[in-house]
């Protein structure tokens, strides 16, 4: 596992592993479901969310933005958006933290925006202090918004009922209309993990896409 790999790497440096592991047990999405799909080569598509797709993506309300903010989502028009909904103690959020890097290193110049929604899901990780130490362990360079009251996550996720996971990834065209829905759990480059791996392709093309596309 990647967080196998991240935490063997920090043995040597003591209070980074340390902080690691506290990221991990304050508490996050822990519920295992089915992922999206992908089989016999066919492109990934999400379990849950589908019907999410050509809507347009509601205006951001409630956010108290810790990094790289204010923005408001009708000011990012002609510019393509990638939205990921994370929280501290999560693993699948530790584990998809290094595509998220990659994408904003490799796109942004391009036209990408990429923004972290963090809803906290204890007391503990309601505190801005605790959500930048984990922002900066995980080497987050794009915005950062703090969404205690879930009101963000509820407009996008929540309002059609329940879900399996809340660490949910949105891809938002440049006219606002959402054309990518990663529905929860992890994603990144994985030669043993083909579920993981095949969702980073899936998001990867579809931003080249969306870039692409006027």
């Amino acid at each position: 596992m990647v967080f196998n790999r991240l935490t063997n790497g920090l043995k040597g440096l003591g209070v980074a592993a340390l902080m690691i592991a506290a990221l991990l047990s304050l508490g996050g999405d822990f519920v295992r479901a089915a992922e999206g799909e992908s089989t016999n080569g066919n492109e990934w598509k999400p379990s849950e969310g589908a019907e999410l797709l050509g809507t347009a993506a509601p205006p951001w309300r409630g956010l108290q933005w810790i990094q790289g903010g204010p923005l408001r989502l009708e000011d990012l028009m002609g510019k393509v958006v990638l939205v990921r909904f994370w929280l501290v103690g999560c693993p699948y959020c530790l584990h998809s933290a290094p595509a998220l890097n990659e994408f904003y290193e490799k796109y942004q110049k391009k036209g990408l925006v990429v923004v972290g929604i963090h809803h906290p899901k204890s007391s503990r990780t309601r505190d801005p202090e605790v959500v930048r130490s984990a922002v900066g362990l995980l080497g987050f360079k794009f915005p950062i918004a703090l969404d205690n009251g879930w009101d963000a996550l509820r407009s996008y996720w929540l309002n059609g009922g329940k879900r399996s996971f809340t660490s949910v990834s949105f891809l938002i065209d440049k006219s606002g209309v959402i054309r990518f829905v990663h529905d929860g759990g992890e994603y990144y480059r994985s030669k043993s993990d083909a579920k993981a791996n095949s969702a980073y392709e899936a998001i990867d093309k579809k931003i080249s896409e969306l870039l692409l596309g006027e």
